[in-house]
């Protein structure tokens, strides 16, 4: 009796983390909530038992998984400011990083040098136009340069920079006509829910997390960019906020049915 109520505590305080993580994180860009499947352990359960007849021995929690639903668009306004509506992540990289992270966070800056960064400060990973021509988007992670805006190269300041539903990053320097810069690429996985949080909205890649695919914006099986906007989080606080009652009254529950249990074992051995 004791391990079953145990577990239902157990099961019930995991759900209730779960659930405070995603409630604090409402407010993050790209933010993906995440939940907590149960099971029941049965004594002896066969394919021949009859459902009614088992006896539970208490609960288990399984592995938590990601919901990779829309988020909502929030207008922001800037021209760097960019969303992926539908598949698809941003590649970026820290200043010290071997390899990549991923993200669905894209409140994009500039920093003094011209190179393209997320609030993290990471880079923001894509391919470099060439004698004004953007290249194809190949496959290999390893190929991709961290996006730089030549600000520091050019006689006349920057005047305008834009970014297209395809990825495709256009600036203008001085009254010249806007020139090809570079193109922000996805990234796709088979199994996205193998991704691992590092938190403020990003992911590493794992090998549970299956094949990378990489494609340009708009292309067949990735999403597209809107720019002006980012995503927010998917989490719905009334759901949350149900979610935590109902976790709340188990755990309750189970913590007094444990002093229920406690009170007849005292009284049973006086």
């Amino acid at each position: 009796m004791f391990s079953v109520i145990k577990s239902g505590m157990d099961t019930a305080l995991q759900e209730l983390s779960m659930i405070s993580n995603n409630i604090a994180n409402a407010n993050s860009a790209g933010f993906k909530k995440s939940a907590v499947a149960f099971s029941e352990f049965y004594n002896g359960s066969t394919a021949e038992s009859v459902k009614s007849s088992l006896v539970g021995l208490g609960a288990n929690s399984g592995e938590a998984r990601r919901s990779d639903t829309q988020g909502a668009l929030m207008e922001m306004g800037g021209a760097l400011d960019t969303a992926v509506v539908g598949n698809g992540f941003f590649m970026t990289q820290h200043a010290d990083q071997i390899g990549y992270s991923v993200t669905r966070n894209g409140a994009f800056s500039l920093d003094a040098d011209g190179f393209l960064k997320t609030q993290d400060g990471d880079f923001v990973l894509g391919m470099s136009a060439v004698d004004g021509e953007f290249l194809a988007v190949g496959s290999d992670p390893t190929v991709l340069q961290r996006i730089q805006i030549p600000i520091n190269t050019q006689d006349k300041p920057l005047s305008k920079i834009s970014i297209e539903n395809n990825g495709n990053i256009f600036a203008a320097f001085g009254q010249a006509d806007r020139v090809p810069v570079s193109t922000i690429p996805l990234s796709i996985f088979s199994n996205p829910n193998g991704l691992r949080q590092l938190g403020s909205g990003k992911y590493a890649p794992t090998d549970v997390a299956g094949k990378l695919f990489i494609g340009s914006p708009s292309s067949p099986g990735f999403g597209n960019l809107e720019t002006g906007y980012i995503e927010g989080s998917n989490v719905d606080i009334t759901t949350e906020m149900t979610n935590m009652i109902r976790a709340q009254q188990q755990f309750n529950g189970a913590a007094r049915i444990m002093q229920t249990n406690s009170d007849m074992i005292e009284k049973m051995t006086r």
